[in-house]
């Protein structure tokens, strides 16, 4: 929260908010004005308009009428600014930043010592900022406003607000206002898209969204994707008309080279797509057609080269009883002791204590650590057995990304002291003792944390990471983007991470499950038990049915396909609203997970 600070009548009660989007590559006008609904039709929740002042009303009812009438957009918002002087409803920018807030109506009560001042006190569960992030609260987090009123010929108005002063919402009206979009960018080594999720009111959203496509690269995602950062439209304006999102991009801010203006289409393209009142998208430079070499309406990013990684075939997956492993054949439900028994496996039998597993993406290798987590091997599919040589303690369970590169984090031992992530190249002849063996990945933003987990995401350009900054003392889970070579090895992770998830207080593992979630074991405040979790980047945190005593999480698949295992070896499978138990098993592994 920014400090509590009036503003003067024509202080732009928005000019900090609009510097710092300028500085993030943002159009400065952000300002949504009544006029032609360029985006095609409303969603049925933003047609409703908010009740303006009453006359007589006192200053406490008409803090709470703005505050009520925030809940709104579009031509909503003219109700909503007059509550306010006419000065301050012209510098106001209600999407400056949303507070979310829990409970009823919030307090307001009049400032001690200071004439026609009252503050507003609510318990803040997550802010919105004006790039459409969306960040959750830590837990009891509470949170005072200020307002300033004045008589404006006889009737009260507020005259001054916060510096930064959007909306204050209780939370179930944030889905009135706000939907969840994703923003793509192109990975660097990858032929993917990399979706950085944002929330935005649904009016002019065609144009809300390229806003954000031409913004810049995010910090968190920094030496991870590529933008052309100089785009800018030539109107600040994205028409939908027949269902295709008319872009019009200044021709002398556009990059001449061909990728990257193949790129930028990409990127526009998907981002638009997820528009429901859009069904195509049309790119032009200065008024004429862009040339992407591609005849047909643009409709996907498959049309220049990208893969969508979410929609490739389902993953192998491993089912686990004692020291064996054999492939899951009809899925998880299917397996019983007796075809556990009569089931081949290719790999030589893994040790029991030997319980963090982790599966490369062509199912034809194992990475398993010791009980004690100071050793990995690699079980190939050949029956060999590869030790790597020590190098880390408290290891984590191990992943392999896209590319078949291991992951895992840890402790570094002797030349390693002071590392917490390393990724081993998996790909190339284990023999080649340099080639294979593990290599530090320096993540800035993580200092001489403790690594809990650490999960690569499904396209491979992110990770998220659980760190205690001592054991037992709380848990923090951040994403953070994974610069890569051109050969697709990984050097290092972005300067910055973003953290998610801040309610929960304590978390012991995680799993992608999605392009923008993440199943995550934690628990929240007062909670004495891991619970699990749908964790969005960039959005809400969902409990899952209870399930406590579990210990570790991974899934088959996407959010549905949720799989827990205890210490003791209890697997249980999610299934709609409940946990179905798999008491033939002990384990599950599966394939780039």
């Amino acid at each position: 929260m920014s400090p509590r600070k009036g503003v003067t009548r024509r202080s732009a009660l928005g000019l900090a908010a609009v510097g710092a989007l300028a500085g993030c590559g943002l159009d400065t006008d952000l300002q949504v004005t009544p006029g032609l609904k360029v985006d095609g039709p409303l969603a049925d929740p933003l047609l409703r308009t908010p009740n303006g002042p009453k006359e007589g009303a006192g200053p406490v009812e008409i803090i709470r009428g703005f505050i009520h009438a925030g809940s709104t957009s579009g031509q909503g918002l003219d109700v909503t600014r007059t509550f306010l002087t006419d000065a301050l409803a012209e510098a106001w920018i209600p999407d400056s930043q949303t507070v979310v807030y829990a409970g009823n109506d919030p307090r307001v009560t009049r400032t001690k010592g200071r004439e026609n001042t009252y503050e507003v006190r609510a318990r803040v569960l997550a802010t919105i900022d004006s790039v459409g992030r969306y960040s959750v609260a830590p837990p009891n987090l509470w949170e005072t406003f200020e307002f300033e009123m004045t008589r404006v010929e006889g009737e009260w108005r507020i005259d001054q607000m916060e510096d930064g002063f959007g909306r204050l919402l209780e939370e179930p009206e944030v889905g009135y206002i706000f939907r969840d979009y994703p923003v793509h960018f192109p990975a660097i080594g990858w032929n993917a898209l990399v979706v950085d999720q944002r929330w935005f009111p649904q009016d002019q959203l065609a144009t809300r969204l390229v806003r954000a496509q031409l913004g810049g690269v995010p910090e968190y995602l920094e030496d991870a994707v590529s933008s052309d950062t100089g785009a800018k439209l030539l109107v600040d304006a994205v028409p939908v008309r027949s269902g295709v999102a008319q872009v019009d991009l200044d021709r002398e801010s556009v990059a001449d080279d061909a990728t990257t203006r193949k790129q930028l289409a990409a990127q526009l393209v998907a981002t638009l797509m997820s528009v429901p009142a859009v069904t195509e998208v049309a790119i032009t430079l200065s008024g004429n057609a862009l040339d992407v070499g591609v005849e047909e309406p643009l409709t996907t990013p498959e049309q220049f080269g990208f893969v969508d990684r979410s929609q490739t075939n389902a993953p192998e997956v491993l089912a686990r009883r004692g020291t064996k492993v054999a492939p899951a054949t009809g899925g998880l439900s299917s397996v019983t002791a007796t075809t556990m028994r009569k089931a081949r496996s290719p790999f030589e039998p893994i040790p029991e204590s030997s319980r963090l597993l982790g599966l490369r993406p062509d199912a034809k290798e194992i990475a398993a650590v010791n009980g004690r987590r100071r050793e990995i091997a690699r079980h190939r599919d050949d029956g060999t057995v590869v030790d790597v040589p020590p190098f880390a303690a408290d290891m984590t369970r191990p992943c392999y990304d896209y590319g078949g590169v291991l992951w895992v984090g840890g402790l570094g031992l002797g030349r390693e002291d002071g590392h917490r992530l390393w990724a081993i190249n998996a790909t190339v002849d284990p023999d080649d003792v340099e080639a294979a063996a593990p290599q530090h990945i320096p993540a800035p933003w993580l200092g001489e944390r403790f690594v809990v987990a650490a999960v690569v995401a499904p396209e491979g350009s992110r990770i998220a990471v659980i760190s205690e900054e001592r054991r037992g003392t709380g848990s923090t889970l951040e994403v953070s983007g994974v610069a890569r070579r051109a050969n697709g090895l990984p050097t290092k992770t972005s300067p910055h991470a973003i953290r998610i998830a801040s309610d929960l207080v304590e978390m012991i593992d995680a799993v992608w499950v999605g392009q923008s979630t993440l199943a995550v074991l934690g628990r929240r405040d007062k909670q004495s038990e891991m619970q699990p979790y749908l964790v969005d980047v960039g959005g809400r945190v969902t409990a899952m049915a209870p399930r406590p005593g579990m210990e570790l999480v991974t899934t088959t698949g996407d959010e549905q396909d949720v799989v827990l295992v205890s210490k003791g070896g209890q697997v249980v499978q999610r299934a709609g609203g409940r946990w179905q138990k798999l008491t033939p098993i002990t384990g599950v592994v599966t394939a780039g997970i």
